[in-house]
């Protein structure tokens, strides 16, 4: 009875160790943990200017993401298909996390916000998502933001202009404040048509509301 005992112990503590981890680890990649559970959609897509409109929107799908945060990076790749979805509004927002858990996250976002300004937008977010490992490395990876504008054909000047701008850290802030008014504490954070939504139930839940005709 007494190893009995003992085993269901260690059984235990192991299981209180795992979500332990689990958990640390949840937090140290930015992970949404928001209390919120619904918000205004129109709140939510007001004044948004990453936006992939579909024809007559059925479904709209909202993220909030941090450029230089990996599950952001896996949750774009996996709701690529929504970009052309037939009746669904797709809109990217900026959230960068403080610089004690993402260095890179406001400089990134201003990149991507300068690469719209100058009319690449989602591809410049697009190709910083994609190389992500390769500038989250650098101390001071601007110098390498101005090579990727430079190869989608951006004037090198002009985008290490606009990055730097206030007009773009304006725009950026204003995607933060709405993050912060709605108290997120993580990226990223998906909303449909007003509803928090883990990133891997996204699709479905798109699809079911589709298929329902709402």
């Amino acid at each position: 009875m007494t190893d009995l005992k003992n085993t269901l112990l260690i059984i235990g503590g192991s299981i209180v160790v795992v979500l332990a981890v689990i958990f640390g680890l949840t937090r140290m990649s930015g992970t949404s943990t928001t209390s919120i559970t619904s918000v205004d959609q129109q709140q939510l897509v007001d004044g948004a200017r990453f936006v992939r409109d579909n024809g007559e929107t059925k479904v709209s799908v909202v993220t909030f993401a941090d450029i230089q945060c990996p599950s952001c990076k896996a949750a774009k790749e996996s709701l690529k298909e929504l970009e052309t979805m037939p009746g669904v509004k797709y809109v990217v927002r900026h959230f960068p996390l403080p610089p004690n858990i993402h260095k890179h996250s406001l400089i990134s976002a201003k990149a991507v916000e300068a690469g719209r300004v100058m009319g690449k937008g989602w591809e410049m977010m697009n190709l910083m998502f994609d190389k992500q490992t390769e500038w989250s490395g650098i101390n001071k990876p601007e110098r390498q933001f101005v090579e990727y504008a430079k190869s989608l054909g951006l004037d090198e000047l002009k985008f290490e202009e606009a990055m730097n701008s206030n007009e773009v850290a304006v725009l950026v802030q204003t995607d933060a404040s709405l993050a912060n008014r709605l108290q997120l504490s993580g990226t990223p954070t998906i909303f449909v048509n007003g509803e928090l939504v883990g990133a891997p139930f996204v699709m479905e839940k798109v699809k079911g509301i589709l298929a329902k005709g709402q």
